[in-house]
């Protein structure tokens, strides 16, 4: 019986395979970019804001029915503070802006600041509360010291405030007249001079 031949040296295989592996690696490459290129993408339009998962209604059990709550009347709500107590969202009678917003929201970060100087300028005529949106309370106050921000602050600790009031993405702002009516809503970052329009707007002149 003949010895069977030796396999070819290494080098050899691959001068033979090499550019044919070589070109089939580039091919494949090639062909990843351009369903890469087609991905969705997000609009420019939605720069100013993080949406929220739509399936996160399903890890809030109670989760009330998304609607836009503008001209409700609110009555009865409360929100918990960062000392872990209910406190009421409407007291003492004067207009509210309420801003719901988290550490992960890269344009909170920018829009908080421009709150605290509007809170500064208009505090005798309007309130300003920031609902850190369904996060830990670490994360929360972090965020808090980083922006350096000093009016009121509170938790939507399960995430049902913000749904309730019709938001689907941070940062997302309210403002209630004196009498509990929701008179504006915004979903996005705000400029500073954007937040005291809504406050002029609250106070009515």
């Amino acid at each position: 019986m003949e010895p069977a031949p030796l396999p070819p040296p290494k080098a050899k295989v691959f001068r033979r395979f090499g550019p044919s592996i070589i070109a089939g690696i580039v091919v494949i490459f090639f062909a990843l970019a351009v369903i890469w290129s087609f991905r969705p993408s997000n609009s420019s339009d939605d720069a100013d804001v993080i949406k929220l998962d739509k399936t996160a209604t399903t890890l809030i059990p109670g989760a009330p029915e998304i609607e836009d709550p503008t001209g409700r009347k609110l009555e009865g709500i409360t929100y918990t503070d960062f000392n872990g107590e209910k406190k009421d969202l409407l007291t003492n009678n004067r207009p509210l802006l309420v801003n719901f917003w988290a550490s992960t929201c890269t344009p909170c970060i920018a829009e908080m600041p421009a709150l605290e100087r509007i809170w500064q300028k208009n505090k005798e005529r309007i309130d300003v509360l920031g609902l850190d949106y369904f996060e830990s309370v670490e994360a929360g106050l972090a965020m808090a010291k980083r922006t350096g921000v000093t009016y009121p602050l509170g938790r939507d600790e399960k995430g049902l405030l913000l749904k309730s009031f019709g938001g689907t993405g941070l940062p997302y702002t309210m403002v209630i007249g004196a009498n509990g009516v929701v008179l504006r809503v915004h979903s996005g970052a705000l400029t500073e001079s954007e937040i005291q329009e809504l406050v002029d707007t609250a106070v009515g002149r």
